[in-house]
């Protein structure tokens, strides 16, 4: 009788050893790489976090690696070379190319290693991304739909709503996400012709370089109603700006990328509108999608090409939303199924 009790005994430990083992354990751990620009970005830094998360919950928080390019699509194309490298081709990748040819020359190498990868938002419109047995997807959002939608949201605080003189910030003038973004702002400027761009320049994704154009803006174009962002942080540049003219609130802000000081801006009336692709959410989900295919949960070949090249959902948040979101992401902590790969589809970015 005892020993049928050990046996019995046993047998449930291993049971429940096997529960607690991560779904995604295997003999060799594998590597798991983030690639993008910088830490300093707050977006990039939340991207980060969400890579993080997934690690943990794989059980290869050992294994996380975070790239950061700086801005250089020399250093992001060698880092990644070098931990290929490194790593013997054991590992999988999620990708923010720093520049839209960078994904050529990033998907050349991988492929040559057989290393499965995601990439976001840049690439090349004419690069297939089914001519790549070993790209899983590219993911983006609608820039031309998210750069319409902060600015019409902004015209219509003006004073006078759809009349007003605005200026623009772009990002970096060969990244897809800043072209689409600019042709929204382009597509509302067409609609209500009443509102004015006064100036648009690149302030390359960056604070400081933000807040040095405000300011001398603000002298050549002191009456201006509103400043379109391509992203938060130039926002945010642009919000210290007014702040040295006292005219914080009174010359309305719009950005991308929901990061955590838009989030407090809005909050307080100091910015107008900013939109959310959830950068914790791509940060986890980009390398759960990648290991998948490299352990053959998801078979890429029979993957059809809409969900090989698609478009993810995304939130425009406002002063009528803000404390949903606050509540869900700021005081609580958003929970995220890594196993449901198609949750967030809305279709084929391609026709392909």
């Amino acid at each position: 009788m005892k020993s049928v009790k050990k046996a019995i005994l046993t047998i449930c430990a291993l049971v429940l050893l096997a529960s607690l083992t991560p779904v995604y354990a295997t003999e060799t751990p594998v590597y798991l790489a983030t690639s993008i620009r910088s830490l300093s970005n707050p977006y990039h830094a939340d991207w980060a976090k969400g890579a993080e998360m997934f690690a943990k919950e794989a059980g290869l928080e050992k294994y996380n690696t975070v790239l950061l390019s700086e801005g250089s699509s020399e250093k992001q194309v060698n880092d990644i070379r070098a931990l290929v490298a490194r790593s013997g081709g054991n590992v999988v990748f999620s990708i923010d190319p720093n520049e839209s040819p960078d994904a050529v020359a990033i998907a050349n190498i991988l492929e040559k290693a057989g290393v499965y990868f995601v990439t976001w938002w840049n690439k090349p419109d004419d690069v297939k991304v089914t001519d790549y047995p070993h790209w899983v997807s590219h993911i983006t959002f609608d820039g031309v739909q998210m750069g319409y939608d902060i600015a019409v949201t902004m015209f219509k605080s003006f004073k006078t709503p759809y009349k007003g003189k605005i200026l623009a910030l772009q990002g970096m003038l060969a990244n897809s996400a800043a072209i689409d973004r600019y042709k929204g702002l382009q597509k509302a400027l067409a609609e209500y012709p009443d509102v004015v761009l006064v100036d648009q320049q690149a302030a390359d994704w960056q604070r400081a370089k933000a807040f040095e154009i405000v300011s001398n803006q603000l002298i050549a174009h002191p009456d201006i109603d509103g400043i379109w962002c391509a992203n938060d942080d130039m926002a945010m540049g642009a919000i210290e700006a007014l702040r040295g003219r006292g005219l914080v609130g009174k010359v309305k802000v719009a950005g991308v990328d929901a990061i955590p000081e838009m989030i407090a801006a809005i909050e307080k009336g100091e910015a107008i509108a900013t939109v959310a692709a959830d950068a914790n959410w791509q940060g986890g989900f980009g390398v759960s999608l990648a290991l998948a295919a490299k352990q053959g949960k998801i078979n890429v070949k029979e993957l059809p090409t809409e969900k090989r090249d698609w478009v993810a959902t995304s939130v425009l948040i406002t002063s009528e939303n803000i404390g949903k979101w606050i509540d869900e992401h700021v005081k609580g902590t958003p929970e995220y199924d890594w196993f449901d790969y198609w949750g967030r589809w809305i279709r084929g970015a391609t026709t392909e």
